[in-house]
């Protein structure tokens, strides 16, 4: 539970109140918001001790979960559900996975762990329905802003669809017609994008030949991790080796594209 105002996704009024798990309140400051996942990072000062959490290695579809939240008297709530088998492109983001169940009222940034009491992502209320970042994304957001304060990724200027996700029915026309098993249906290219500039376009299928990842969150965390090398000064784009299945025209071909970087991150001050 923490009470938390501001005027624009770059804009923040600074003071914020934390209530603690001993109902006491105390001040906390906002360091660091992070546009493209929404997360923030916040100091809290006090006299009071906090159970150093465990964290799991992230999370896996049809992972059974617990989702937790405290009330406005600091009651612990809890709901049980699982990992959906869903992607949803439209959210214009990729790292998300989607719960089965509703999170309780203010769970909203709240933690969901595992059978073992191990954090493995964070939940957030998004439309249509509750999601989770895995905690390996998030850690390296936070592992990355307390080396440079910034946090950096690729900016593909795509949105995709995981075949492992598509139902059975169309993942077995792709294997039998197009001998494709994996990789990434294009769901929409932006205007103006590096992808539009080389040909990629909408109902492509793309596999990404340096990490065989077959999922959107596996793909965020393989993207995060090619911003070091951004954030060291080694380079400002990032060459990406793929293949195009231009299933349209029946066609396939492997491109290099230069991919930008962005580090679209709010350092707060005060």
């Amino acid at each position: 539970p923490l009470v938390l105002r501001c005027a624009t996704s770059t804009e923040f009024f600074l003071k914020l109140s934390v209530r603690m798990p001993n109902r006491t309140i105390t001040e906390g400051r906002l360091l660091f918001f992070n546009v493209h996942y929404g997360i923030a990072l916040l100091e809290v000062k006090g006299d009071f001790q906090l159970q150093v959490p465990s964290f799991g290695l992230g999370i896996n579809y049809g992972q059974d979960v617990f989702a937790l939240a405290r009330d406005e008297n600091m009651s612990l709530m809890v709901r049980h559900g699982t990992i959906s088998w869903l992607d949803y492109p439209g959210l214009l983001t990729n790292p998300y996975m989607f719960l089965s169940c509703d999170i309780p009222e203010g769970g909203s940034g709240g933690p969901v762990v595992d059978h073992d009491g191990n954090i493995i992502g964070i939940a957030f209320d998004r439309n249509p329905g509750p999601v989770v970042i895995s905690i390996t994304t998030i850690r390296t957001c936070i592992e990355m802003w307390h080396q440079f304060s910034r946090v950096a990724r690729p900016m593909l200027g795509m949105q995709l669809k995981a075949v492992e996700l598509l139902d059975v029915s169309m993942r077995e026309e792709l294997c039998l017609e197009y001998n494709i098993t994996g990789g990434f249906i294009v769901n929409l290219v932006k205007v103006d994008s590096t992808a539009e500039r080389i040909g990629i376009r909408r109902g492509d299928v793309i596999v990404f030949k340096d990490n065989r990842c077959s999922t959107l969150p596996q793909l965020e965390d393989y993207l995060l991790s090619l911003g070091w090398g951004y954030l060291q000064g080694l380079s400002f784009t990032v060459d990406l080796k793929v293949e195009v299945h231009n299933l349209a025209d029946s066609y396939k071909e492997s491109i290099t594209f230069p991919v930008p970087f962005s580090d679209v991150s709010k350092r707060v001050t005060t």
